[in-house]
């Protein structure tokens, strides 16, 4: 499937629009369904529900299928027998996860076991019940990865954010009632069937159990490319659930994923906005490497000119922050902690905006590299870092990983596209220039005033709120004004 400029940046404009709307929408609900558990549930709990879903997200990611990628990579992406043959192999995968999880139930309750769980909870039994998730999310319609292949992202979005909505609902509601990890748990599978139910809104399609086997090759060399490289990062991400509760304790393990839930909001717009849009508009210019340079190198432009500043504004409110939303002192207890997450957030926002480059030219391999080499730093620092400095040693460890990876993909990209050091500094001038504007005003209110409590939140949100605000009119202001051109990428007149 292939767009004339016109049309492609006609599209790719069209489906960031809808795709910021319902990713923003998104974190909208979260945030309030994570401000409600935060206050209805015991953080005990809320750390046994993340320690469930790393045991369940580690067998799932060892034999992640990349359907929908491969769908929007291959030239068959929109024929019934590719999409039937994707769902046939998602469906048998789905069975055959949820059979290992029940056999490996055991296993994970045995790991985790602790005496205070004993009379609680019956720990095989939550992992058991939490294995329905994975086989229910195998039922999807592949008719949605043939709706992003088009480009065509409204009614994508809009399923999306109500699945979302919906399933947050059912959360807060048994939160509220039950006040358990039960209710986190049943929120959790009922948001795995909204999905499932959207999904088929989003992308209508009637699904038949078929094997083609020119599609199942074509499969296969997709995934032989993406091989261990979602398994590695799942591992990055579930390295706090792995180390925390093992040498420090279930609250801080609650603490620092909910803090790190809030702090990764930049990283969850440009991953949640711009990756889905951005693969398929990738690799209709995987062809033409000038635009698709340019096409890159506004998404970084993007990221300085929004994720820079916000970084900048969320370091400084600290743990005021977290501590304010969640309704838990605890969880803007420890000095710094939320300011190193959001160092973090920002680097892996930027990590978010080139990783999807590798995935659209068909070079996965290149982002498993860097995805490895992240993998062995966290561990290798983070577990010495905890025993010896706490829940701030993980939290240094993990940027630094992140630092590392974004070194690497970086200059990876660099090398694929041509572009020099120079031309991507330029691309993040403006916004670097407008983050440490923000930051010197901040340290001055520090100087002046030493807000605190939500008065620092106040303050942080009356500085950089005007400035992102003007970042952000300036950015449509210049996407209408840009021309359609052949030489002209649609990313490129997106943020130029």
């Amino acid at each position: 499937m292939t767009h004339t400029p016109g049309e492609l940046r006609r599209k790719t404009l069209s489906g960031l629009f809808w795709q910021f709307l319902a990713v923003g929408g998104q974190q909208v609900v979260q945030l309030l369904s994570i401000g409600v558990i935060a206050r209805a549930i015991d953080p005990k709990d809320v750390g046994l529900f993340v320690i469930l879903l790393t045991g369940i997200g580690l067998i799932e990611s060892l034999t992640l299928f990349m359907g929908e990628q491969a769908t929007i990579a291959s030239p068959r992406g929109v024929e019934r027998e590719y999409l039937d043959t994707v769902f046939t192999v998602r469906v048998l995968r789905s069975i055959a996860i949820s059979v290992l999880l029940c056999a490996l139930a055991p296993a994970f309750a045995w790991y985790y076991a602790k005496p205070e769980y004993e009379g609680r909870h019956w720990l095989p039994g939550l992992f058991l019940m939490m294995s329905l998730t994975g086989f229910i999310d195998g039922f999807q319609s592949p008719g949605r990865a043939a709706r992003l292949k088009g480009l065509d992202f409204r009614r994508v979005a809009f399923c999306d954010f109500l699945a979302s909505a919906l399933g947050a609902t059912i959360t807060i509601t048994l939160a509220v009632v039950e006040k358990s990890v039960w209710a986190l748990m049943i929120g959790h599978i009922s948001t795995a069937v909204m999905r499932t139910v959207m999904s088929y809104v989003a992308g209508p399609h009637r699904p038949r159990f078929l094997l083609d086997r020119t599609a199942l090759q074509d499969l296969l060399h997709y995934s032989k490319g993406a091989a261990g490289a979602p398994f590695l990062l799942f591992l990055t991400y579930a390295s706090s659930a792995a180390i925390i509760p093992v040498l420090l304790s279930e609250v801080m393990l609650a603490v620092f994923e909910f803090a790190g839930r809030l702090a990764k909001i930049p990283e969850n717009i440009f991953l949640k906005v711009l990756g889905p849009v951005a693969v398929p508009a990738y690799a209709q210019l995987r062809s033409d490497m000038p635009r698709l340079a340019n096409a890159w190198l506004n998404a970084v432009q993007a990221f300085a000119q929004v994720a820079a500043p916000m970084t900048v504004v969320m370091v400084w409110c600290g743990g005021a922050l977290p501590a304010f939303l969640f309704g838990r002192p605890e969880y803007g207890s420890v000095s710094g902690l939320f300011g190193l997450q959001c160092v973090y957030g920002g680097i892996s926002a930027l990590t978010a905006v080139v990783g999807p480059l590798f995935w659209a030219i068909g070079q996965p391999h290149r982002d498993r590299r860097a995805q490895f080499v992240r993998c062995i730093v966290i561990y290798a620092l983070g577990i010495p870092a905890t025993m010896h400095f706490g829940i701030m040693g993980f939290a240094v460890a993990s940027c630094i990983s992140i630092g590392v990876t974004l070194l690497l993909v970086v200059v990876q990209a660099q090398r694929v596209l041509s572009i020099s050091t120079w031309r991507l500094l330029g691309a993040m001038k403006n916004g670097t220039l407008a983050a440490a504007a923000i930051g010197v005003a901040l340290l001055l209110v520090d100087l002046l005033a030493s807000p605190e409590g939500v008065w620092r939140i106040v303050a942080g949100g009356a500085i950089g709120g005007p400035v992102l605000g003007l970042l952000a009119l300036r950015l449509l202001r210049q996407r209408r004004g840009a021309p359609i051109a052949v030489s002209a990428s649609p990313t490129e007149e997106l943020v130029n």
